[in-house]
């Protein structure tokens, strides 16, 4: 059943064009206007010069630490009758094994997802009531639990906050939402070149580092956390003693010590030492690229190793991206965007961390122009280190750094963001207050030693995401190339390519034996190979996002080339075939030629059809390999299209295939269930089928009547 990854973006198209289209009208035209002539363009202005810095005291702070090891910060501010707290534990991704990637993110978020006193509704409902809000999420350093309510409701917000932090019940029902909708965004992210060029950037730069990883993981690494998992997590890495809180607004410091004390005063936990992470690799010039042979653009990173949120050469390296590329007239964006005109935006940015941090330049350009985007982003580097600003160039990004700074922090909640990067990064005290004077005090000359210390030129990594293609061969002088299909990708693999299995003699043979057992069960070989076509007719229940659905379905299978499935629905007929070659989708009498990937994704996968016959059949032929994984299940594989499926360790019927496919929405993560069999034409057949996308069930299918060999033509699958 691969239908679904196709047919159901489809569908949610017409269910939004049901629910949202209104007729159109035409536009107005006055045949009496006559068209102006064009203004004559302005002459460009020079903007004014930086005016002197105004005075600015940063808000000043109380801080306790609490018995248990929980260090609290005080900011008051009066001007508004609302309290705000931030909770940050070292709890973020670095500390999760890769192959559980997304672990830490997934931990903190189910944090406001009930806990043993409170489910996830009751959370919301009080917050809601109460005017407030409740938020939790983790990055790779910390996890940050944050409340925000009116004064009058502070107590609440506060005893909130302290529920998700020391009692979270992490129940399987939330476990399994969260994963499905974590599952779902991943889908629509590795469609995305926009998504992957970042992070593949950063598995380049780091390897295998623990910053390295994606923090909302794979599709892969989701699957791999259990319950057990994020229960351990939390045992590991939620103590007050790895934690610092800030508390802000409408409240006095003797206040907010009562309030904190009260509620997680008697929060005890062990604190695990403060992990060293290991040293990043060293920079080496390489070049990445995502092949995605249907993208008309290409997504661009330059990157470069960065450095730690306390290091000494931030602060001149913070201004230096200014000056490159971290303001719309940097030179990175006039560059490529004003003069050149190869893109729409560039820029740049440095990601510290902890530890140790990365220095990205992004843009995105036409497929036949990214050689020339990456030759200017490469030599603007280099002159950017020869020549590090301008006087002029210097003093403007000062001004805007040092004028911005104060904006930043107009609530008190942004000052208490900013006091709790001073505690997780270990900077000093008075880093923020003496922010401005630090800045004011910097030179060019110390702006541009901190430059040429940092940024090695011939040690660039590029990561191109595009069609490769057609412009791979141009970039060889940059340094060694790799390409990654998009498809093989994987983010958390040692070389970033999916792994696969080593062929194993004695796993063959157990998986041929499985096989084996299967079709006998199925009512032997040579009957299964007899069947030349297959109908199945039945009701569905689709379910999805906007509503579930009730209909009818046709299936029709003429092996091996041809497929067809027509759904009835309230909103629609929606179909799709393949005919042999060609592969077509249809809504209502509106029928159009499905795009090549999509064609060869439905295509390869008429094998699973009606019941995954035709996979146990090319296995017995010796057309697919398969390699037993355990007693019950086998990995199968042809060309491109791999599987896993799973057999009842009694009846040996098979009752689960599960597989990566591709839909209008990008990669989805499938699987088939299989049960109610029932005796046709002395086979022995499923009647019942449910379908997962990404772990969560869209599809419902009982079938009625399944008919065989009923001498189904090969026209019938053609577009009308």
């Amino acid at each position: 059943m691969r239908f679904t990854t196709i047919l159901l973006p489809a569908l949610v198209s017409v269910l939004a064009s049901a629910q949202t289209a209104q007729p159109t009208q035409p536009p107005k035209v006055n045949p009496l206007a006559v068209a102006k002539p064009a203004p004559p363009a302005k002459p460009k202005m020079t903007p004014p010069a930086p005016t002197a810095p105004r005075p600015y005291e940063f808000p000043k702070v109380a801080s306790k630490t609490l018995p248990n090891g929980l260090k609290v910060f005080v900011i008051e501010d009066h001007r508004l009758p609302l309290l705000s707290a931030s909770l940050q534990v070292i709890a973020g991704g670095a500390y999760a094994p890769p192959e559980k990637s997304g672990l830490a993110n997934m931990t903190a978020t189910l944090l406001h997802e009930g806990t043993t006193t409170r489910s996830a509704q009751d959370l919301a409902k009080l917050a809601d009531n109460a005017g407030g809000s409740l938020s939790a999420g983790a990055g790779d350093d910390v996890a940050t639990l944050g409340m925000t309510f009116m004064k009058s409701y502070s107590s609440l917000g506060m005893e909130l906050l302290a529920d998700m932090t020391r009692n979270p019940a992490f129940s399987q029902e939330e476990i399994d939402r969260a994963m499905r909708q974590a599952q779902s965004n991943l889908q629509v992210s590795y469609s995305s070149a926009e998504y992957l060029a970042p992070a593949t950037a950063s598995r380049a730069l780091l390897g295998t580092h623990p910053y390295a990883y994606p923090g909302d993981g794979t599709p892969v690494t989701l699957r791999n956390i259990k319950r057990e998992d994020i229960v351990a997590f939390y045992k590991a890495n939620y103590a007050p003693g790895r934690a610092w809180m800030a508390v802000a607004g409408d409240v006095t410091p003797d206040e907010a010590f009562a309030l904190v004390e009260k509620y997680f005063g008697s929060w005890e936990a062990p604190a695990a030492p403060d992990a060293k992470l290991p040293a990043p690799p060293a920079p080496k010039p390489q070049v990445v690229i995502v092949d995605m042979p249907t993208a008309v653009q290409t997504q661009i990173i330059v990157g470069h190793l960065g450095v730690a949120r306390n290091s000494p050469d931030y602060l001149a390296l913070y201004v230096a991206n200014q000056i490159f590329g971290g303001s719309f007239n940097s030179r990175l964006n006039m560059k490529l965007r004003a003069n050149e005109g190869l893109t729409y935006g560039a820029n740049s940015s440095f990601e510290p961390a902890r530890q140790t941090g990365t220095f990205q330049a992004s843009t995105f350009t036409r497929t036949e122009k990214t050689a020339d985007a990456i030759r200017m982003l490469v030599d603007l580097l280099k002159e950017f280190k020869q020549n590090p600003a301008s006087k002029e160039e210097f003093d403007e990004a000062k001004a805007y750094l040092m004028g911005s700074f104060a904006v930043g922090i107009e609530t008190a909640a942004a000052v208490a963001g900013r006091v709790l990067t001073t505690a997780v990064y270990g900077l000093p005290e008075d880093y923020y207050p003496k922010f401005r004077e630090r800045l004011q005090a910097l030179t060019r000359e110390q702006m541009s030693a901190s430059l040429q210390k940092f940024l090695e030129n011939d040690k660039l990594t590029i990561v191109a995401v595009g069609n490769a293609k057609e412009f791979s061969k141009e970039l060889e002088a940059y340094g060694p190339i790799r390409i990654i299909k998009a498809e093989e990708l994987d983010l958390t693999a040692p070389g970033m390519v999916k792994v696969k299995a080593a062929a194993n003699p004695e796993a063959a043979t157990k998986g041929k034996a499985l096989i084996a057992a299967a079709l006998t069960a199925l009512g032997g070989r040579e009957k299964a190979a007899a069947v030349k076509d297959q109908v199945l007719t039945g009701k569905i229940k689709l379910s999805m996002p906007q509503a579930a659905f009730d209909g009818d379905s046709e299936e029709s299978v003429l092996y091996p080339a041809y497929y067809k499935m027509v759904m009835k629905l309230p909103v629609g007929v929606i179909t799709e075939s393949v005919d042999g070659p060609n592969a077509w989708a249809a809504q209502g009498p509106q029928a159009q030629d499905l795009p090549p990937n999509l064609a060869a994704e439905l295509r390869k996968g008429i094998p699973a059809a009606g019941g995954g016959m035709g996979l146990l059949l090319a296995a017995a032929a010796g057309e697919a390999e398969v390699q037993a994984i355990d007693d019950t299940t086998v990995n199968w594989k042809k060309g491109d299209f791999e599987a896993k499926l799973t057999f009842d360790a009694a009846s040996h019927q098979l009752v689960k295939m599960a597989y990566s496919s591709v839909g209008m929405s990008g990669p989805a993560e499938m699987e088939v269930q299989l049960s109610d069999f029932r005796p046709v034409e002395g086979l022995t057949l499923p009647f019942h089928e449910i379908t997962l996308q990404n772990g969560q069930k869209v599809l419902d299918r009982t079938i009625a009547e399944r008919k065989l060999n009923t001498g189904v033509k090969p026209e019938s699958f053609k577009k009308p």
